[in-house]
């Protein structure tokens, strides 16, 4: 089949076939990312909609409408293969120094998009709870009324999340948390001693949520740099990041999911690397069965038994524990 497909190229209009090799690779990659772990919080830094529309001749505003209809399909996309959590880079505390009418056009198209959400039936088929996470307060009024409603409309579903980043800056959210903590100290409410790592988490925006680290972050338009975004929840928890030049209107399934296998090769390549660590310790220390190795993978990475007894299967692991 292969074959033909290559002496047609050869000998027709091979521009006529780039639809269909296009899905073949999106369908390769699916079948590929679905065989491991998938992440299971996903934040995006959603970059590049202005210079789209002056590329295309457009006005910035139709260049955040374009962006919008790329975000429903990514939303789409993550509830298909199974991430659990979705968090979108929407609008920054520094985004509030635009121009008073692409603002305008920004919170229009969020208030439509809120709107849009709770009331879409697959929103509720599929149990998407739907938080808005940044300071609130800073936002018009309007915006925080469609915020509030959307909020109180998806409140009580629990399967999936979609946290929307926006009056959002990450450096402001870890002050206002430690603000609330310094509250409840000076009330009495809590002791310096009882401070931890978790007890800030809770006092952030993303509290409501059941898991606010990141695994991977991505962002488009090529720009190496994560602009303020979740410093806290994406530091100490070994966060993929992955930069990709297409524009975010431009942004493909194929895009995603290269994104995801990135995270996966690199989740695969860390925890050979902890297998043949601690094949190495336990050597001098009366070796490591298989199915130990297996155990603390399976405990130490939140795994299955498949994707553990996968890590054992390596080259280098399986060599490792024959002369274990």
């Amino acid at each position: 089949m292969l074959r033909d497909i290559l002496r047609k190229l050869l000998f027709s209009k091979w521009y006529e076939y780039v639809p269909f090799i296009y899905r073949w690779y999106e369908y390769s990659l699916s079948r590929e990312v679905l065989k491991s772990p998938i992440p299971q919080h996903i934040a995006i830094i959603m970059d590049g909609n202005r210079r789209f529309a002056r590329r295309i001749g457009e006005s910035v505003e139709k260049g955040h409408t374009y962006g919008a209809d790329s975000t429903e399909r990514v939303i789409n996309w993550c509830e298909d293969i199974g991430v659990k959590q979705l968090t979108l880079y929407s609008f920054s505390t520094e985004n509030f120094k635009r121009p008073e009418r692409e603002k305008k056009a920004i919170f229009d198209l969020v208030k439509a998009k809120l709107r849009e959400s709770r009331e879409r039936p697959r929103t509720h088929t599929s149990r998407l709870r739907i938080t808005c996470v940044g300071d609130i307060a800073m936002l018009p009024e309007d915006v925080r009324n469609e915020v509030r409603q959307t909020d109180d409309a998806t409140s009580g579903y629990d399967n999936y999340y979609l946290n929307i980043a926006i009056a959002y800056g990450g450096r402001k959210e870890i002050v206002d948390g430690a603000i609330k903590i310094a509250e409840k100290v000076q009330s009495g409410e809590l002791s310096p001693a009882e401070i931890t790592e978790s007890t800030l988490d809770r006092y952030l925006y993303f509290n409501k949520n059941p898991k606010s680290d990141v695994d991977l972050i991505i962002r488009t338009g090529g720009d190496e740099r994560t602009s303020n975004f979740l410093p806290w929840e994406a530091s100490g928890n070994e966060c993929a990041i992955y930069i990709c030049a297409p524009f975010w209107p431009e942004f493909r399934k194929v895009d995603f999911l290269r994104a995801i296998r990135a995270y996966q090769l690199r989740e695969r390549e860390h925890r050979v690397k902890y297998a043949l660590s601690l094949i190495k310790i336990k050597r001098h220390n009366g070796g490591l069965t298989a199915a130990a190795l297996a155990d603390t993978l399976k405990s130490t990475f939140k795994i299955s038994r498949e994707d553990a007894e996968s890590i054992l299967n390596d080259p280098l692991v399986a060599k490792a524990l024959k002369g274990a």
